[in-house]
C-alpha cells in the first residue's frame, strides 16, 4: 500500500502547515483584540501575555514540521488549544466560545489519528476525545463557581461568540472535508487495484467479470482469447524477467490496437478481448487478427538481444444464456485449433 504513505506524507504535511499558519494568524487576532481592550479594561494585559506566548509556540512549531514530525506536532498543538482555550474559559468565562473550541479539537483527534495509523506512532482517537469532554465538563463547573478576572463587554461577548463559533464550524467542514476526499480517492485506489493486473497494468479477471456482467446485449459482441506462442522458451533461455517483458509488450500492443474493446489479463500468457461487432463479424475479426500481426511484426528488445513473438487467437460469438467462462472456453477451444494446426494464427 505504498500509495496511502504518499498520500499521507503529501496531505498531512501540507494540512499540518495549513492548520498551523491558521492557529497562528488566529492567535495574531486575538493578541490585537485583547491589546484594543487594554485600553477599557487592564486585566486584559494578562490576555496579551498569554496570546504573546501562544504566537511563540505556534512560531516554533514550523520547526517541527520542517522535519515531518506530525505526530509529535498533533500532540502539541493539541495540548496548546487544551491549555489555551482552558484558561481563557476560566478567565473571561463560560460561554464565550472558548470552550466550544474543544469540540472541534475532538474532531482533529480523529482526523490525526486516521492518518498517524499509517505510521508506526497511531494516535487514540477515543481516549482523547474523552478527554475533551472531561475538560469541557470541568471548565464547566469550574467557571460556574469562579467569578471571571477578564469579563468581556457586552460587544466583545457577542463578537467571541460569533466568532468561535464560526471557526469551530469552518474547522469542523475543512477537516472532514480533506477526510472524505482522501478517503473517496483511497476507494478509487483500493478499486483500481482490484481490477488492475499487477505486472501488465491491463484490467484482470475480476474486472472481466464486472465487465461482462455489465454487458446489456452481449450478441453484439465477440470475445477472444489469445496465448503466447512458445512463451515457456522465454522464461527458459533468457529468465523470468524476460517473460515477464513479454507479457507487458503485448499487453501493451493489445491494448493500444484495440480501440474502444476490452482488453484483460486471464491468466498465465492468455489475455482475453471482448470486441463490439463493427459492420460485420469479419470486419471485426480483421480488427483482432490486426493484434496478431501487430505482435508477429513487433521487435522484442530485452538486454540488447532482439527477439520475436507470435500470438495465436481464438474467437467466438455469445450464445444466449452463455456465462463468461462458457464463452471463453468455445473461444479457447478455437485457441487451441489454431495451436495444433501451426500457431500464429486467428481462428473464428
Amino acid at each position: 500500500m505504498n500509495y496511502l504513505n504518499g498520500e499521507y506524507n503529501g496531505i498531512v504535511r501540507k494540512i499540518s502547515i495549513i492548520s498551523n499558519t491558521l492557529f497562528l494568524l488566529t492567535h495574531i487576532g486575538y493578541l490585537l483584540l485583547f491589546l484594543y481592550n487594554t485600553n477599557l479594561d487592564k486585566d486584559f494585559y494578562v490576555l496579551v501575555f498569554i496570546n504573546c506566548f501562544s504566537i511563540s509556540f505556534y512560531a516554533a512549531l514550523y520547526i517541527v514540521l520542517k522535519f515531518k514530525l506530525l505526530t509529535l506536532y498533533a500532540y502539541l498543538s493539541g495540548i496548546e488549544i487544551t491549555i489555551y482555550m482552558s484558561v481563557l474559559t476560566i478567565l473571561c468565562g463560560f460561554g464565550n466560545g472558548f470552550e466550544l473550541c474543544l469540540i472541534g479539537l475532538t474532531i482533529l483527534g480523529f482526523y490525526a489519528s486516521y492518518f498517524s495509523r499509517l505510521r508506526d506512532s497511531a494516535i487514540k482517537p477515543i481516549p482523547i476525545g474523552l478527554t475533551f469532554m472531561i475538560v469541557y465538563m470541568i471548565l464547566f463547573v469550574v467557571s460556574y463557581n469562579v467569578t471571571p478576572i477578564c469579563p468581556p463587554s457586552d460587544g466583545l461577548h457577542i463578537l467571541l461568540i460569533v466568532s468561535h463559533s464560526s471557526i469551530v464550524f469552518i474547522f469542523i467542514i475543512f477537516f472532514m472535508s480533506v477526510l472524505l476526499r482522501y478517503i473517496v480517492k483511497l476507494e478509487k485506489n483500493i478499486i483500481k487495484e482490484n481490477e488492475i493486473d499487477n505486472l501488465t497494468q491491463i484490467y484482470n479477471r475480476n474486472a472481466l467479470d464486472i465487465y461482462f456482467n455489465n454487458l446489456e446485449d452481449k450478441s453484439k459482441y465477440l470475445c477472444s482469447i489469445f496465448d503466447i506462442d512458445s512463451f515457456k522458451d522465454f522464461n527458459d533461455k533468457n529468465g523470468h524477467l524476460c517473460g515477464d517483458y513479454v507479457l507487458k509488450e503485448i499487453a501493451k500492443i493489445a491494448k493500444e490496437n484495440s480501440s474502444n474493446d476490452f482488453v484483460a489479463r486471464w491468466g498465465g500468457e492468455e489475455f482475453v478481448l471482448i470486441s463490439l461487432i463493427e459492420n460485420n463479424i469479419d470486419n471485426t475479426i480483421k480488427k483482432i487478427d490486426a493484434i496478431r500481426k501487430k505482435v508477429e511484426e513487433y521487435d522484442f528488445i530485452y538486454k540488447n538481444k532482439h527477439l520475436k513473438s507470435t500470438i495465436t487467437i481464438g474467437v467466438s460469438e455469445y450464445k444466449e444464456g452463455d456465462t463468461l467462462d462458457q464463452w471463453i472456453s468455445k473461444s479457447d477451444k478455437k485457441l487451441y485449433k489454431g495451436k495444433n494446426s501451426g500457431k500464429n494464427k486467428t481462428v473464428y
